[in-house]
């Protein structure tokens, strides 16, 4: 498929090469769409391309995010979506046009797709970044092997966090999930956490600090009811305490939520004309790839049908 551009102008850029933004450029490329895909970093994929099996992406067999995002990133290849490999430092209005600006791009387009995804959130506590990479990791996936038949922390109780716990329960001896309050992650993922003879709850209290000269040996834990302070023992500590959303190369006027996340309405539409946002980038996002997916396929067709009027 050659390139339909008008001029200097793209019909569609799309930022960030996660599953949101891969599937949202591809279905650009399917609509006849002169389409070009941002990605900051040198491969695809963004978090999913740490997973090592895909839990609910529908396939006749298992599949890991490395292979899904090579699979949609190869279908890109040739002429028919530009793949630019550049973080972005802003969009903004260029009269009815939006343009898109990287330390070595600058390009205008008809319509934007904000699919940036979000960043894991830190536990800001002492010790943490020294010991990153020492004992403190946010990838079971790459990391756990590491860890065989030794005692792991896992901090959080959403679905990342249990799901890196399950993870991790193959390959150590024991597993601690820290919970501050009451588990938010699926039902799925606590039962099954639950059945595991080597995962442990500990429930009510916070991180404070993570321990260790060289490499991890415990964490400090308060009690957030009573204040109390204690002590665990481990190698290792996975961090899953949220995410934040990233959205800094966007204009202050695009409307967000409270956490940071852009607002949109049912057709993935901002507040700023021509500017949609899916995935973890975009308030009320499922969570899962396939919503990803869904909210791709749903932005790109209302954009086509807006640009062929």
């Amino acid at each position: 498929m050659t390139l339909r551009r008008r001029r200097d102008v793209w019909d569609l850029v799309v930022i960030g090469g996660g599953i949101a933004g891969l599937t949202a450029a591809w279905h650009g490329m399917r609509r006849g769409l002169a389409t070009a895909l941002f990605e900051r970093s040198s491969g695809y994929g963004g978090q999913v391309a740490t997973v090592n099996e895909l839990d609910g992406w529908p396939a006749t067999a298992p599949v890991s995010g490395v292979e899904l995002a090579a699979s949609l990133a190869n279908a890109l290849d040739g002429e028919a979506v530009e793949k630019m490999h550049a973080a972005v430092s802003a969009v903004r209005g260029d009269g009815e046009l939006l343009r898109v600006e990287s330390a070595l791009h600058s390009v205008r387009s008809r319509r934007v797709i904000a699919a940036s995804g979000a960043t894991l959130k830190s536990l800001g506590v002492p010790g943490e970044e020294a010991l990153r990479g020492k004992g403190v990791s946010q990838c079971a996936h790459c990391d756990g092997g590491f860890f065989r038949d030794q005692d792991v922390v896992v901090v959080g109780g959403g679905d990342a966090a249990l799901q890196e716990a399950l993870v991790l329960a193959r390959e150590c001896r024991s597993v601690t999930i820290v919970a501050r309050s009451q588990l938010k992650a699926r039902a799925a993922y606590v039962e099954r956490a639950a059945s595991k003879t080597n995962v442990v709850f500990v429930w009510d209290r916070e991180v404070t600090a993570v321990l260790g000269e060289g490499g991890v040996s415990g964490v400090r834990l308060r009690n957030v009811r009573s204040g109390e302070q204690s002590e665990c023992p481990c190698s290792g500590v996975f961090p899953f305490v949220g995410s934040a959303a990233d959205t800094s190369y966007l204009p202050a006027q695009v409307a967000r939520d409270a956490a940071g996340r852009v607002v949109t309405d049912g057709a993935m539409r901002s507040s700023l004309a021509g500017l949609c946002a899916i995935g973890a980038v975009r308030a009320g996002y499922g969570g899962d790839l396939v919503s990803a997916a869904g909210e791709a396929a749903l932005a790109v067709a209302v954009i086509a049908r807006e640009l062929s009027h």
